[in-house]
């Protein structure tokens, strides 16, 4: 990796970002911009420095700012984009042209033809399309409907185009908007938090729903060194399983988790005593957080000491598809300064989930491998090692 960007709701820099996350600032609040009135929450994680303009997507808006910030560190300015691939996941596609259409009270309203174009641009692939556009990219693309695993999918996606000559440099994105559809859909579940996300938290609610979008450039070492580019740290490794256990609850085991995590792993040829932190999907729902920790234990349960666990969703809430990516990019900062971030907020930790969890501040020492992981729906699970130095298949 040569760039990061990140736009989330506790920053819209990376040094913001990453000032936030060690200081455990939340962006955790009131839901503004609608209407909470119906609905089982009245806070979320949003993203409150960036408007939506006139004519474009939210999540497309959200995702070039992260993209223009990772290109400006990775180096590559305008002329140098025409080559330059993108892959991006995502939940819930471009919600912002369906979520403006107004209440049709049972009755479809005669629908002018502008309004017909934006419901087809509502689609995810619209959002990549918009990205790429927006920042100049000519080189091929891919939107990956993963769900909340949309981030790590792309990093996967993105390092195996470049392990195969398919491309120089890859830009890999998670992104999704806040909307009134999730809002919805993630009440009807009972998943939402009443007032915060407390991760492993015995009095855990549920999660908080959030926004933004994470970016990471990616290219082979030794274009970046050709070019003169700083390396921030290296893809070693990535897992997919697919437990297929329920439509909307992992494994009470963990085993899809735990399949994606040993798989990642194997192919970095990196040891359990090695992961200096893992990075949690944690996203402090009664299902997620036990499974999670019953994952580690069937990974890690040998080694002679406990991988560190932590969630940043504490002060991110949950960004859907931009999750895992925005939480690549704290991955890549643990790894440049030596610092696991703590779950902010943790007191009284769930029995369930009893197991070395960073909590009150961060936590300093030695960390050359983090493991980031994710899960969404429908059982799919992926998980992505990085390195500070160049480790198996990187």
């Amino acid at each position: 990796m040569t760039g990061l960007g990140v736009a989330s709701p506790i920053g819209t820099s990376v040094p913001t970002f990453w000032a936030s996350v060690t200081a455990g600032h939340s962006g955790i609040g009131p839901i503004v911009g609608m209407s909470a009135d119906g609905f089982m929450t009245t806070v979320g994680a949003q993203v409150q420095e960036v408007g939506t303009p006139p004519g474009r997507g939210r999540a497309a808006a959200l995702a070039s700012i992260a993209g223009a910030e990772a290109l400006g560190q990775a180096g590559i300015d305008a002329a140098g984009r025409g080559r330059v691939g993108l892959v991006l996941g995502t939940t819930m596609g471009e919600a912002s042209w369906i979520e403006s259409w107004p209440d049709a009270d049972g009755v479809l309203p005669e629908v002018p033809a502008s309004r017909q174009a934006e419901l087809a641009r509502s689609g995810p692939a619209a959002i990549t399309a918009d990205v790429a556009a927006t920042l100049g990219l000519g080189g091929r693309t891919l939107t990956l409907g993963a769900a909340c695993a949309g981030g790590n999918y792309a990093i996967g996606r993105a390092a195996d185009w470049i392990r195969a000559g398919r491309a120089e440099v890859v830009l890999a994105c998670g992104a999704d908007a806040f909307s009134r559809t999730a809002l919805a859909g993630f009440g009807r579940l009972g998943a939402l938090a009443s007032k915060s996300c407390r991760p492993f938290s015995a009095d855990r609610d549920g999660l908080v729903l959030g926004e933004g979008a994470g970016v990471l450039v990616l290219e082979a070492e030794e274009h970046a060194v050709a070019r003169g580019a700083a390396v921030l740290g290296f893809v070693a490794g990535f897992g997919l399983a697919c437990d297929a256990h329920h439509i909307v609850s992992p494994h009470p085991d963990g085993a899809g988790m735990a399949r994606a995590i040993a798989a990642a792993l194997r192919e970095a040829a990196i040891s359990t005593e090695e992961v200096g932190w893992f990075c949690a999907h944690g996203t402090a729902t009664p299902a997620n957080d036990p499974a999670e920790i019953a994952a580690v234990r069937a990974v890690f349960g040998s080694a002679p000491r406990q991988v560190p666990v932590s969630s940043v969703k504490a002060l991110t809430g949950h960004g859907l598809g931009a999750a895992s990516a925005i939480e690549a990019v704290c991955c890549l900062l643990a790894l440049r300064d030596g610092l696991v971030p703590p779950t902010w907020g943790l007191q009284a930790g769930d029995p369930a989930c009893a197991w070395d969890l960073v909590t009150d501040e961060p936590r300093a020492g030695r960390v050359e491998v983090v493991l980031n992981n994710s899960a969404a729906f429908g059982g799919n699970n992926a998980a992505v090692v990085f390195s500070s130095v160049a480790r198996g298949a990187a």
